[in-house]
């Protein structure tokens, strides 16, 4: 079982990671065209838009963090029974959902103005809006079938047949920007390609899971029922909380700076995203695999297990953050034009959002498997509070970096030692070894400030003036990061641990077809 766990996470990981990159490699096209193709106002309502429909996306309740956790035992047991049970429940329930979207993101439209600032130039927006509306409900029609393949550690499947379609999409999207320069046709074919991918994986999943077909009458028992309100009553707070923090900068941006710094921003959130996409789908590629564990585990080697991806999670955001500091500002002005460059001090406050956000991979994978949703409750209460305050208090005197500082602060506040708090409390049931994670964390925290630091000095005067450059810079930080961190932990017990999987899953079974 343990064997099958780590070649499930290794395959789901490779496959997940390398589908991602080449779609943010299209994705990154795309935009790149768009940019080139379409006015700014344009850029600036397509990120304000996103973040009111990531706004509308609090209709789902946090179901589909709750699906894979229900879905971890039946499957492990082989209860067939069960899982087309929780299949059936799941699946009206995401009708209502996707009709409850478009209905109430409809009845938004009334209110845009209140929410755009220089709005004015850009024609048919209440009709683009819909559009947003349309695209964002038809995504959850079908789509509750896609957890019960990754739920089984089979994320592989529904990686691949995600870029297929998005990949093919680029290519639509790329050949209408070029050719009509038509953001209306450009979010019809988004909606047209996301219809296709869910029947598509949703037929898959009744090829893979037959039995799922089967036509049942029986019902949830109570408890289930009272159990999975229990969840996902809380799991819509952790939603909120989400949704809010990472869904109202470009809100505010909008509301008290103008469409055009949105834009402009949302360059620096699509290379951010896109890199964090990549990098967090090693994580979610595992979610399924540590849910096995922790169903047929004990809570101690589950501790161990998480101390040793807190390490992994440190290594792949550090280096990621570093790579962002030093290298996002030449990127933007090659890629997009020196006008949508933004100061060294956005850049910055970027760079430690998303490495905090980063960092809470690993806790928010064992807090899924887990199921400990309940228990952690209040804290996006807390959260968002203290971000929507901070973010408009600072936004006047520091502009998109004021935006910025609400979000770090609210996640330092919260997240960073509530969340792992919780794990080691109700998953470890060992809450005083919480402090070997503050340790550990604060630890990782000066270790990236000072090689950010230092590294950021060294660069202040090279100057990147051609693609060339900027690739040949790429490498450069690419190498001097990690070879920093391999002389600093080489001798750790993490490292070894990491080492001695990747000696058993690659160079062992090469060395062995090697000698065949």
């Amino acid at each position: 079982m343990k064997q099958s766990r780590t070649k499930n996470s290794v395959v789901n990981s490779l496959t997940s990671v390398i589908t991602q990159i080449l779609t943010v490699v299209m994705n990154f096209v795309v935009k790149v065209v768009f940019t080139r193709t379409i006015s700014m106002e344009y850029l600036g309502v397509n990120g304000l838009f996103a973040n009111i429909i990531t706004m509308l996306s609090l209709a789902d309740l946090g179901i589909g963090t709750a699906i894979p956790y229900s879905l971890y035992k039946p499957l492990a047991e082989n209860d067939h029974k069960r899982v087309n049970i929780l299949m059936k429940f799941y699946a009206k329930i995401y009708n209502i959902i996707g009709t409850v979207v478009l209905l109430v993101g409809l009845g938004l439209i009334p209110f845009l103005p209140m929410l755009i600032k220089g709005g004015e130039g850009v024609p048919h927006l209440e009709f683009i809006y819909a559009l947003f509306v349309i695209h964002s409900a038809s995504s959850y029609f079908f789509v509750y079938k896609r957890f019960l393949i990754d739920s089984d550690q089979k994320g592989y499947i529904t990686a691949k047949i995600t870029f297929l379609f998005s990949f093919v999409l680029s290519i639509v999207q790329i050949v209408i920007l070029y050719v009509w320069h038509n953001f209306i046709f450009y979010l019809l074919s988004s909606i047209v390609f996301v219809v296709l991918q869910n029947i598509y994986i949703s037929k898959k999943a009744a090829t893979l899971y037959p039995y799922i077909k089967d036509k049942t009458e029986e019902k949830m028992d109570k408890e289930d029922v009272k159990e999975i309100t229990k969840n996902v009553s809380s799991l819509f707070v952790y939603k909120v909380g989400s949704v809010i923090t990472n869904g109202t900068d470009n809100m505010v941006i909008s509301k008290f700076l103008g469409l055009i710094p949105v834009g402009i921003y949302s360059n620096y959130v699509l290379v951010t995203k896109s890199l964090n996409n990549v990098v967090s789908q090693l994580f979610n590629a595992i979610t399924s695999s540590i849910g096995n564990m922790v169903v047929t585990t004990n809570p101690k080697h589950s501790r161990y297990v998480f101390e040793k991806l807190v390490f992994l999670n440190f290594w792949f955001y550090a280096f990621c953050s570093i790579a962002i500091l030093i290298l996002i500002n030449p990127f933007i002005g090659l890629f997009f034009g020196e006008k949508f460059v933004l100061s060294d001090g956005v850049a910055f406050a970027l760079v430690i959002d998303f490495y905090l956000n980063g960092m809470q991979s690993a806790s928010t994978s064992f807090l899924n498997a887990y199921g400990l949703f309940y228990e952690g409750r209040y804290r996006p209460i807390f959260m968002v509070i203290l971000n929507i305050i901070v973010s408009i208090i600072l936004v006047k005197p520091f502009g998109i970096v004021g935006v910025l500082l609400g979000t770090i602060i609210s996640r330092i506040c919260t997240i960073c030692w509530m969340d792992p708090r919780i794990v080691y409390k109700y998953g470890f049931k060992n809450e005083k070894k919480v402090w070997k994670y503050y340790v550990m964390y604060i630890g990782y925290f000066m270790i990236f400030l000072s090689v950010s630091g230092i590294l950021y000095y060294l660069y202040q005067g090279v100057v990147i003036k051609n693609i060339f450059m900027w690739i040949l810079s790429a490498i450069l930080v690419t190498i001097l990061v990690n070879m920093i961190f391999l002389c600093i932990f080489h001798h750790t017990q993490s490292f070894t641990y990491f080492y001695e999987k990747f000696r058993e899953l690659f160079i062992a079974k090469f060395g062995q077809k090697m000698k065949e």
